[in-house]
């Protein structure tokens, strides 16, 4: 049986490493900034990217990509696509297709598609927001699956199919079928309902309204993720594949960091090793105070700052995160294309922590404080 990294260096070698697109990116409107690249005649997933920021004032930040440019890219491109393009609707965490008609008219769900692929195999962060009843669609069909009122996003129809599915008499049932006769009338429900099939009907009305509905935006975006062969592989190896389009029940944690990042020490015996042992209790205190203290720096926030990505790439990170200490400095910077996050040498905790905090809030770019 195939391992995921036997399955993900399939795919990784289909991209053309001697054939180069540039992504020309303003921070602002990364999507919009995507589509331009996305729709000219020489584009191809298939190519290596250079991504290229610009800052506000529209001068290049001259970052060579090296691997976290291109991070970066990719989590702020899907960032932005889960949350303000509008082709996805419910919550942030378990996402299904909704109807955009400017999104259908300019076939930007093929290319969110395409995007969701690219990010997969060219390294990125892998798109855990997806709802796990849309990815067993993309991989059996939205026939296969079954649909509840509770998986509605929009709460005006989940209430008015409640109302409906939980009708106790006649009269109840004949004011649930006023409020619902559009939901019949573009589902082409013709059944006659009735306190014995309420229930089945409310079902197929979720199901027309949640899979159905939206079936031209998802067959776009499913021909968009067959892109690098994406979708095949999803639909062969499900049980591996899945997990890289809804969210892990397992949260980060402070112990996913501390073994993630690995700490380069002087030498043992010096004067540098006494102080840097004492910075890495402080640095492994300030992971457990980003995941239990609610007011604290997150552990994403900490990721994001040394490489660019708020969850693991597919097949892990290239080169290895570390952390390294820096007596000169007052506050944290960090390197994404090499994965290395440098914390200041404090006295105190308390300083290393708040230096920590307004250095990684206040960041912008690729983790230079």
């Amino acid at each position: 049986m195939a391992s995921i990294d036997d399955i993900i260096g399939g795919l990784r070698a289909k991209i053309n490493e001697e054939h180069v697109v540039r992504f020309n990116i303003i921070r602002k409107r990364v999507w919009d900034s995507t589509l331009r690249t996305m729709e000219r005649p020489n584009f191809s997933p298939e190519k290596r990217l250079d991504i290229k920021f610009t800052d506000d004032d529209g001068l290049s930040e001259g970052a060579v990509d090296l691997g976290g440019p291109k991070r970066e890219f990719f989590r702020l491109c899907l960032q932005e696509l889960k949350d303000t393009s509008g082709m996805l609707e419910g919550p942030s965490n378990s996402k299904f297709l909704g109807c955009n008609m400017t999104a259908t008219r300019t076939d930007a769900y093929y290319r969110a598609g395409q995007l969701m692929a690219m990010s997969i195999v060219h390294g990125g962060q892998t798109p855990c927001f997806l709802s796990e009843k849309l990815v067993q669609a993309l991989i059996k069909g939205p026939q296969t699956v079954e649909v509840t009122v509770e998986d509605i996003a929009d709460m005006d129809t989940q209430s008015a199919l409640k109302e409906l599915r939980e009708s106790e008499n006649e009269a109840q049932l004949m004011e649930a079928v006023r409020e619902t006769e559009h939901l019949f009338s573009l589902s082409g429900c013709s059944k006659r309902i009735t306190l014995s099939n309420k229930d089945d009907v409310s079902k197929d009305l979720a199901h027309w309204y949640v899979l159905q509905r939206t079936r031209t935006p998802f067959e776009r975006f499913k021909e968009g993720l067959a892109s690098l062969g994406v979708l095949e592989a999803l639909q062969q190896h499900p049980q591996k594949m899945k997990t890289f389009f809804f969210k892990p029940t397992k949260k980060l944690s402070a112990v996913d960091l501390e073994s993630l990042f690995k700490c380069r020490l002087s030498e043992k015996g010096s004067n540098r090793f006494e102080w840097e042992c004492r910075t890495l209790g402080f640095w492994r205190d300030y992971l457990q105070d980003a995941e239990f203290d609610m007011q604290a720096v997150t552990l994403e926030e900490i990721l994001i700052f040394a490489t660019g990505c708020e969850t693991p790439p597919a097949l892990g990170f290239s080169p290895e995160p570390s952390v390294e200490f820096l007596a000169d400095s007052k506050f944290p910077t960090a390197n994404t294309s090499d994965n290395v996050i440098r914390v200041p040498v404090k006295d105190t905790y308390e300083e290393f922590k708040n230096d920590m905090d307004f250095g990684i809030k206040n960041s912008s770019g690729f983790g230079m404080a």
